[in-house]
């Protein structure tokens, strides 16, 4: 299956006309022609299977065969986390986590953040570049950034905070996640300060460990929701 990317696609549609990029992609590099069959997603679980009738100004226009809208999970991630200085770093991440499937990412500026800023157009590119190659149909959702004290500030469900102030901490492993929505809090390379460790246990955040390990940030993100989706996955087999 090959499979492309467009919003503003919906269930009702009937045709559909591929922008000047992927009709280029398509007809030149795949060497795709007419009646060739392909998949478009909205990034909100819609299946559209189309097929080639014709490439009319250079771009590729669809008939619609079939689609559906898949059912999204009851059971989701969100990361909370203070982006690193580095951009490849995060583009990585970005892209590991669309492949993953977790819900959303919100990126926070904490005391010790190291980068004051973030342009999403470029990394939502990457998540849905990640999307297309993983053949997913839900992406993931990449607000802006905000600081640590406004998040805190909004926040409404119990939520995990990842740190390494307390060597006593329960291992992110041995949790038994109740929720089916659950947020992890991922703090820069200087960890999150005492300060913002308070505010977060005062709001109803439960501190714990993701390992014995020193981790990178978004190493650590990445091994957070992976712990997460595992023990998520798990509690669903049980309900079987």
């Amino acid at each position: 299956m090959i499979l492309f990317y467009d919003k503003n696609i919906s269930k009702s549609s009937l045709k559909h006309e591929l922008n000047f990029e992927q009709s280029h992609h398509l007809n030149n590099v795949l060497r795709k022609r007419k009646g060739f069959k392909l998949t478009i997603t909205n990034g909100h679980g819609l299946e559209w299977l189309g097929e080639i009738v014709s490439f009319k100004n250079k771009k590729a226009e669809l008939k619609k065969i079939k689609s559906k809208v898949h059912k999204k999970s009851v059971y989701k991630i969100h990361l909370v986390i203070a982006p690193a200085k580095n951009i490849k770093r995060i583009e990585w991440m970005l892209e590991k986590l669309t492949e993953m499937g977790i819900s959303s990412i919100t990126p926070i500026l904490c005391n010790n953040s190291e980068r004051k800023d973030l342009k999403t157009e470029r990394l939502k590119k990457i998540m849905i570049s990640a999307l297309k190659q993983s053949k997913q149909f839900f992406l993931p959702e990449l607000n802006h950034m905000i600081s640590f004290k406004e998040y805190i500030k909004g926040v409404k469900n119990p939520f995990y905070i990842a740190h390494c102030k307390d060597e006593n901490l329960k291992n992110l492993f041995e949790i038994d996640f109740k929720n089916k929505e659950n947020t992890i809090l991922i703090g820069p390379e200087g960890d999150f300060s005492e300060e913002e460790i308070k505010l977060s246990i005062n709001s109803g955040g439960i501190s714990v460990s993701i390992g014995n390990n020193i981790l990178r940030t978004e190493t650590a993100g990445i091994i957070a929701c992976n712990i997460i989706s595992v023990k998520q996955q798990l509690k669903n087999m049980q309900t079987f």
